[in-house]
């Protein structure tokens, strides 16, 4: 992982509280890039960024700080435009393609989508905000894992996050238009992903009930 000073001194076995897990950890492989060259750091300031190894609870807009009250505000998420599962075209490379895409996902150069009816589906639905993102996940999967993989494009353009003043039960008892889902995103929140943006416009309409949002939902 890479990361930022923000603000403060930075020095070897730092303790340094991970804000989303609550997590106490001593940062004590820490060490400067250049090229194929590496250094230890044993102190930094504001500004400079550091490589960190061995942390892989650690994902893309996290807080490290001494203080457990110091959080930064997320980097800015955009609602997703592209769909499309993700296969793998060679069982025998399991492993390394489970290895590579969970990297790719922690990244957040896709996101993993969970279909609602599909929980033995053997693909994995990603999302993207554009079709690029998808290309950049397999010429990494090739050049790093050594793994081939095989995109079938989704039939969904638009998804919507359910918003917390949608009466209990009122999705349920709601029909879908034609190719339309619910799904969950990587948190669990629940969505619905929309073929088109009339059948989105058609939805609303029919139950104006169930708030839908583009992005999602803050959690207190």
């Amino acid at each position: 992982a890479f990361v930022r000073v923000c603000s403060g001194r930075f020095t070897r076995d730092l303790p340094v509280i991970h804000t989303r897990t609550g997590k106490t950890y001593r940062l004590s492989n820490s060490h400067t890039i250049f090229g194929r060259d590496r250094e230890i750091v044993s102190e930094a300031f504001a500004g400079d960024v550091l490589g960190l190894v061995g942390y892989s609870d650690f994902a893309v807009g996290d807080t490290l700080s001494s203080d457990p009250s110091v959080v930064y505000d997320e980097i800015p998420r955009f609602a997703p435009e592209c769909f499309a599962h993700f296969h793998n075209p060679n069982p025998a490379k399991y492993k390394p393609f489970a290895k590579g895409l969970e990297q790719m996902l922690r990244e957040g150069v896709v996101r993993r989508v969970q279909l609602r009816d599909a929980a033995d589906s053997k693909s994995t639905l990603l999302s993207a905000v554009g079709s690029l993102q998808f290309e950049v996940a397999q010429y990494r999967m090739l050049s790093e894992y050594g793994v081939e993989s095989r995109l079938e494009p989704a039939v969904w353009t638009l998804a919507r996050w359910i918003g917390p003043k949608t009466p209990a039960g009122a999705v349920e008892a709601a029909g879908l238009p034609m190719k339309c889902a619910r799904a969950r995103d990587e948190a669990g929140l629940e969505m619905i992903l929309f073929a088109t943006e009339w059948s989105l416009q058609y939805f609303c309409e029919k139950h104006p009930d169930i708030e839908l949002l583009r992005l999602p939902p803050v959690r207190s």
